[in-house]
């Protein structure tokens, strides 16, 4: 796939490598230059490069030790376990997570994704909407679904 093809309304196709690797997809950091976050990768899929969708496809790996942003905003996303086992924190409920388990994550609820222990990188799909707000720090004094 040509990178003119990559960055255009076209039909796509990633084929699997392997090791949680896909041909035309590199992986980056989850968040440059931000040190709320550890040990955090993702892979573009959809909605970056061009497409009219209105959702975004990401694959993101948290390795041994690592975590995502503890934060919130106004967007819904969805998150579909491929690979190794991690933790959830969703406002005041942690949630274990393992291959194909699904979680849905409402708008506004304060959310950070761990690998505390496991040995294999925790991986998982993220699908948000397209036109979305702007994350910010989670402010773990209002969660509503603790209330």
């Amino acid at each position: 796939m040509s990178t003119e093809l990559r960055t255009r309304n076209v039909s796509k196709f990633f084929r699997h490598n392997g090791e949680f690797d896909w041909n035309h997809i590199s992986p980056a950091d989850y968040k440059p230059g931000d040190d709320s976050w550890k040990g955090v990768s993702r892979r573009v899929f959809i909605g970056e490069t061009g497409e009219s969708t209105r959702f975004h496809l990401r694959y993101f790996e948290v390795e041994k030790g690592g975590y995502t942003t503890l934060e919130q905003h106004q967007h819904e996303h969805v998150v579909t376990v491929l690979r190794g086992r991690g933790l959830a924190v969703v406002g005041c409920k942690e949630f274990e997570l393992g291959f194909g388990d699904v979680l849905y994550v409402s708008p506004n609820d304060p959310h950070q994704f761990r690998n505390d222990n496991h040995d294999e990188p925790f991986g998982f799909l993220c699908v948000v909407n397209a036109e979305r707000d702007r994350p910010r720090q989670a402010d773990m004094a209002f969660c509503p679904i603790c209330e």
